[in-house]
C-alpha cells in the first residue's frame, strides 16, 4: 500500500488475530518479538495493520506464539466474518 492510503482491512484483521493470540498467551509484544526473532517495530506495525507480512514472517511469529500459521489466518477470517453466519 502506498503511504497515506487507507489500511487494507485484511491486514487489520490479521494484525488483530496476532494480537489476540499473543494476549491469550499472556505475552507482551516485546516477549513475542524476542521469542519469534521478529523486530518489535515489525510486530507493532503488523498488529496495527500497517505491515503486509511475508510468509516467512508469519512462520516466525506463529512459532514465537507456539501456534500454527493457519491458526492466525483462521482467526483473522473469523474476525472478518459477519456474526450472523
Amino acid at each position: 500500500m502506498a503511504p497515506g492510503s487507507d489500511k487494507d482491512p485484511n491486514l487489520i484483521v490479521l494484525g488483530r488475530a496476532v494480537q489476540l493470540i499473543r494476549e491469550q498467551r499472556s505475552m507482551s509484544a516485546g516477549e513475542l518479538a524476542k521469542a519469534s526473532g521478529v523486530l518489535r517495530e515489525h510486530l507493532d506495525a503488523l498488529e496495527a495493520g500497517q505491515l503486509d507480512p511475508t510468509y516467512e514472517l508469519l512462520l516466525e511469529i506463529a512459532d514465537g506464539l507456539g501456534a500454527q500459521p493457519s491458526a492466525l489466518v483462521i482467526l483473522a477470517e473469523q474476525l472478518d466474518s459477519p456474526a450472523d453466519q
